[in-house]
């Protein structure tokens, strides 16, 4: 009789609680727009378009490239840079946290008031107090759930809460100093701090592309600076060699430097590469990873003529990660990886053993600012946490996964 009751007070609760969310998530429908999110592998929300683009870069009824990358509120800077240096579509996976939630407010206020982020990230179109913003940077957003969390709840579009004027006054003071004598901007640049916790790089490498506005995909992290004209130059041959059939995909290569002016054309690449003031990509740290073969070439070719071509270069074994051009319909990250260990290598290790072919591509590259010596104490946590805390986990899903249990043991 006593489990009768208690089966009976269980399934009651359950029920309050199926009704009580249905309250919550019509009620906040009533008076502000929101954004559905589902549930992913028990432990994430993921939601898609929270701002969603409307500029289609088709005009000459070619397919664009998007810029597709990840990271938490303190790469916002990074994000917004790139709507001026990237000459194509954008799309952003944002992982939040609560600490971090006001993240949503700032880059709200950023796609409303930045013209230039306005043209590259995705577009959302809101209907609040009579007036109708355009946003155009695609943003995608993550955020782990809650212990005992059973459903993934919307989350609300904030309402612009001051002009646009006053957010670029007060944004450029967040952006130079946390000394402001402005307690509420203190206090909200405070309310926009990364989330410190585990990082599920795959996971929003892969929201990242499933949001983006077109087909053709650049995987490539936020910290990175595109040559000139990347995404425009790129376009043809993209469209030409990367249908999701053909098993192809573009590689960039990649440099860094420790001086500020970054160089963003051929000829001024070349001029700090001879210098050695531009190094390839990692040159002193774990450059088997980064290495791709004959440099002198890539130079040679990129100047002799102004259009774009690529040739094949072979995989470079399980170790490898470079930033590709690939399809929508192409592989996806294998999103069970642990953080920092060698999440992005699986991605070229799935395209190798699924015979795709390897292109690297001329003329067009990426800059790093700062020649990386050793790795930060930040990204040792990360890598021992991942190895001793994920490392049943990881290994348990691989053994059904016999393409990947050979490399990756």
């Amino acid at each position: 009789m006593k489990l009768t009751h208690g089966l009976l007070f269980v399934t009651i609760l359950f029920a309050w609680s199926l009704v009580l969310f249905y309250i919550a998530t019509n009620e906040v429908k009533m008076f502000t727009p929101t954004m559905q999110t589902v549930m992913f592998d028990e432990q994430y929300c993921l939601g898609y378009n929270f701002l969603r683009s409307q500029k289609p870069f088709r005009e000459d009824g070619l397919e664009p490239v998007t810029l597709t990358t990840h990271g938490t509120s303190g790469i916002i800077e990074e994000i917004e840079k790139k709507s001026s240096s990237w000459d194509g579509p954008i799309s952003f996976a944002l992982f939040i946290d609560y600490h971090s939630k006001r993240a949503l407010e700032y880059i709200a206020d950023v796609h409303r008031c930045n013209k230039k982020f306005q043209e590259r990230v995705s577009h959302l179109r809101l209907e609040l107090e009579d007036h109708t913003y355009c946003f155009q940077v695609s943003v995608q957003i993550a955020f782990r759930i809650s212990p005992y969390q059973m459903f993934c709840q919307p989350i609300q579009y904030p309402k612009p809460l001051r002009s646009c004027e006053d957010f670029i006054r007060n944004r450029n003071k967040i952006i130079k100093t946390i000394l402001s004598n402005n307690f509420a901007e203190k206090k909200y640049l405070k309310e926009i701090d990364a989330p410190f916790q585990l990082y599920p790089f795959n996971i929003m490498r892969n929201l990242a592309r499933k949001g983006a506005q077109s087909d053709l995909h650049l995987l490539m992290d936020a910290d990175m600076i595109t040559s000139d004209g990347f995404a425009t130059k790129v376009k043809k041959i993209s469209n030409e060699m990367i249908d999701g059939k053909s098993k192809n995909a573009l590689v960039i290569r990649r440099f860094e430097t420790n001086r500020k002016v970054i160089p963003r054309d051929n000829e001024k690449l070349k001029a700090g590469f001879e210098n050695k003031t531009i190094f390839e990509f990692h040159h002193k740290f774990f450059f088997v990873g980064h290495r791709i073969p004959d440099v002198q070439k890539w130079f040679n070719v990129s100047g002799k003529t102004n259009k774009v071509s690529s040739w094949e270069i072979p995989y470079l074994g399980a170790q490898w990660e470079t930033p590709v051009i690939i399809h929508r319909d192409d592989v996806y990250n294998a999103d069970y990886f642990p953080a920092r260990i060698r999440d992005v290598q699986s991605l070229i290790y799935k395209l190798c053993r699924a015979n795709y072919t390897f292109n690297l591509l001329s003329h067009v590259f990426s800059v790093h600012e700062g020649v990386k010596v050793d790795d930060t104490m930040y990204s040792k946590v990360v890598s021992e946490h991942s190895r001793k805390y994920g490392r049943n986990s990881f290994h348990s899903i691989c053994q059904g996964d016999g393409r990947l249990v050979s490399s990756y043991n």
